[in-house]
């Protein structure tokens, strides 16, 4: 095939698989219930006699169509390219990929495809849809064009940014929560930025429309009369030729780095000098014998030979020495000859014996230890901590300039700010919770793991709280600033207890939510995408049906039905996450009951009664919690494959 054989691989075993035509059917049939939903809320039962009304309706819906697909693919299409590497490193088959003879590029853009190859077919399942709102009015066929045009431009940009950095980095969830913060900081530093710079264009479009993905899509929904070029909008030609152009750089440069990058830090090496090797000596004999004895050293030194030998040879036969005489004894007297080039003088039974460093004592629960006390999830976690970090202070500077003067912001549009700032803490620690489990078994060690003598209580407890402990940054920050806000009176003491308890369930259940995943699919990236996938439409249908609930207004009653039903959808979707493999009576009373009882949640914190959202959502999600723990934990061996009962 003309784009190579990963592409190749894809196009042909995509279609095999059943999800391929499960996720596009599923897609249409939520916007089905989203388009029956909308009606119900905007015309009800009465009888259209108006075309006027159609056109409203239809030009109503586009939007709500159009803003849900753009969100759906700015969120999903960098997370699909980012874990379809990541898996690979993993499981040490990235690799083996870079042996082939396969060039940069060909492996660059055939990753990339194989990423969004997917989400852009689930795209296009959706254009008969979209198609019929132009037959109701209000929109043109050309608006529905311009849509998928900048639609999958974003898509496209997106995918590339999130195989940069899972190329760069070697961890999976450092990769994950990376691609999650830039997608944000994509969204919220550009807008920024065209806020400080109003005045600024680019080709005659405004710095807006040309970066921010969602204005773009407002200019093609609400076109000027004045931007018509045939087919495209000018608006949307600008956009679609900065994302494309930005695409392609991004191409280039992975491309470029690909073998810098590759293998990582936290790949096996060969040694690159004498004194790595010389340090790798030292540390071996600490550990296999304090004392300093030679023989210690002996075997260190035979391991390192082993390691180091084919660049141990080039530095000899560059030097003019010969490889063949010496060996371990005329290394550790400092003879000549030695047999890999490494040279361990005299002194060194000296430094060993003076560096010896005692074994560390691990806890009575050796996971949780490992979780806190190592560098589980790579060497260089700041940089996900420090740009978390960023973002949320730029969401909480922007907070507090728009809300300037304004008495009650809570009770306005602004709280979209700090409701999206704790979603993105949910996402980001079920994320780390998918990864601690996915990462261990791409990479064998979970097997080892089974074979201990480890009960599941400590595997499943240790997992839990040190997922907590290495995203605690992410936990904090939420808390701090709701105390901040009720420093500062717009958020009385009573709701901040309501929501600090809330929000650290919360945090819990989205943990879990991760531990469940993994458990449950035994294919990384499947798992990757179940966790992160229901914890985005868990929360993006409460802030939907939110949404759709305060535009009804006083015409609520008419609408219960279409609500119910969409209520019902999402109890299905919830099962067929949470329990279609490990199915349980509490995973599916759990899928039936949280739907409704979060539907009532929305309606009390709307009318002002915090109690009741209060104790109905510390019920439904406590219950969500130990109806994944308590099996987690009981049936750990069955669900892990260990007895063999289970597998795939």
């Amino acid at each position: 095939m003309f784009g190579g054989p990963i592409i190749a691989r894809e196009v042909v075993t995509t279609p095999r698989s059943l999800r391929y035509y499960l996720w596009r059917a599923s897609f249409s049939c939520v916007l089905f219930v989203l388009l029956w939903t909308a009606w119900q809320v905007i015309i009800g039962w009465q009888d259209v006699r108006e075309v006027g009304v159609l056109a409203r309706f239809g030009g109503y819906l586009y939007f709500m169509f159009a803003m849900l697909q753009l969100t759906l693919m700015l969120f999903f299409a960098p997370l699909f390219t980012a874990a379809a590497v990541s898996h690979e490193k993993d499981r040490r088959t990235f690799n083996l990929l870079l042996m082939t003879s396969l060039s940069d590029l060909e492996i660059v853009v055939g990753k990339l495809v194989a990423g969004l190859l997917n989400i852009l077919i689930i795209l296009a399942a959706s254009v008969g849809l979209l198609s019929l709102c132009a037959l109701l009015g209000g929109i043109s066929f050309v608006q529905v064009l311009n849509l998928f045009a900048v639609t999958a431009a974003s898509g496209v940009a997106g995918g590339a940014m999130g195989l940069l950095i899972a190329l760069w980095r070697d961890r999976t969830f450092q990769s994950i929560s990376l691609t999650i913060l830039m997608v944000v900081f994509s969204v919220t530093g550009v807008e920024l930025l065209s806020v400080a710079f109003p005045t600024l264009q680019v080709f005659g479009v405004p710095l807006g429309e040309v970066l921010n993905p969602y204005r773009a899509m407002i200019a093609v929904l609400y076109p000027a009369s004045n931007q018509a070029t045939g087919v495209v909008r000018a608006s949307s030609l600008v956009y679609i030729g900065v994302r494309l152009t930005f695409a392609a750089c991004i191409v280039a440069f992975g491309t470029y780095m690909l073998r810098k990058w590759n293998p990582g830090h936290n790949e096996p090496r060969e040694l690159g000098d004498e004194a790595e090797a010389e340090e790798l000596i030292e540390e071996i004999a600490a550990v296999e014998e304090p004392a300093g004895e030679p023989v210690a050293i002996g075997a260190a030194s035979e391991l390192a030979e082993g390691s180091s030998a084919v660049g141990s040879t080039r530095r000899m036969a560059a030097a003019g020495r010969s490889p063949g005489a010496g060996g371990v004894n005329g290394v550790l007297d400092g003879s000549a000859g030695p047999t890999t080039g490494l040279r361990v003088p005299r002194r060194t039974h000296r430094r060993v014996a003076a560096a010896a460093k005692p074994y560390r004592s691990p806890w009575a629960n050796p996971i949780l230890w490992r979780e806190l006390k190592t560098r589980a999830y790579g060497t260089k976690p700041l940089i996900i901590k420090g740009c978390y970090a960023l973002l949320f202070a730029l969401g909480v500077g922007f907070f507090l300039a728009l809300s300037r003067g304004m008495a009650n912001p809570m009770a306005s549009s602004l709280a979209l700010i700090p409701v999206g700032l704790t979603i993105l803490s949910l996402i980001m620690v079920n994320a780390q919770g998918v990864t601690a489990l996915t990462s261990e078994r791409d990479s064998g060690a979970l097997d080892l793991l089974l074979v201990t003598e480890l009960s599941p209580g400590n595997f499943i407890y240790g997992k839990l709280f040190g997922i907590l402990y290495n995203s605690k940054e992410m936990v904090a920050l939420p808390l701090l600033f709701a105390g901040y806000l009720w420093w500062t009176g717009r958020v009385s003491g009573e709701n901040l207890v309501f929501f600090v308890v809330d929000y650290l369930l919360l945090c819990h259940f989205a943990a879990m939510l991760g531990l469940h995943s993994a458990i449950s699919f035994t294919s990384s990236r499947v798992a990757i995408a179940n966790s992160l996938g229901t914890i985005f439409f868990l929360m993006t249908g409460i802030l939907i049906c939110s949404g759709l609930i305060i535009l009804s207004d006083q015409a609520f009653g008419r609408q219960i039905l279409s609500f119910m039903i969409f209520i019902g959808v999402g109890s299905v979707a919830l099962f067929g996450s949470l329990g279609a493999k490990n199915p349980s009576r509490a995973i599916a009373l759990v899928s039936l009951l949280t739907p409704f009882w979060t539907f009532y949640c929305i309606i009390s914190l709307l009318h002002g009664d915090f109690l009741a959202a209060f104790l109905f959502s510390v019920g439904v999600y406590g219950f969500a919690l130990t109806a994944m723990l308590v099996p987690a934990v009981g049936d750990f061996d069955i669900a892990l494959g260990r007895t063999g009962a289970i597998q795939g």
